[in-house]
């Protein structure tokens, strides 16, 4: 078997099946684990970016409608990184926060609509 090395954790070697097709092959699953957290990681911080962007819909909203959409996303958003953030720490206490927020967002949003200030049936 012909084997070269591409540092202390791959191996690039011929593999001699029936296929005869080579390539990349793990050998080590803990480095592996070490990239999906860096994944994930990643994924939080793109979430962070995303929700930013939609606050900066919230200042320049047309409407005060409008600017509750706008939070309304940012929180969704943020609450994905949130889940991104403790799958990447393995803490649970950010998931928690972050639902109890997006509940409390929610629910503010249903009071609004009620109460007849936002554009629709009320006015």
């Amino acid at each position: 078997m012909n084997t070269k090395s591409l540092g202390t954790h791959f191996s690039l070697f011929k593999a001699t099946d029936r296929h005869g097709a080579g390539g990349l092959i793990n050998i080590n699953s803990a480095y592996c684990t070490v990239y999906m957290i860096d994944t994930w990681l990643f994924a939080a911080l793109c979430f962070i970016f995303l929700s930013l962007c939609a606050v900066l819909r919230i200042i320049p909203g047309p409407t005060l409608d409008d600017q509750l959409i706008a939070v309304n996303a940012a929180i969704t958003i943020a609450a994905g990184a949130a889940l991104a953030l403790s799958i990447s720490s393995g803490n649970l206490i950010v998931l928690d926060a972050s639902i109890v927020l997006v509940a409390l967002c929610y629910a503010g949003t249903i009071a609004y609509a009620r109460s007849g200030n936002g554009s629709g049936e009320g006015e």
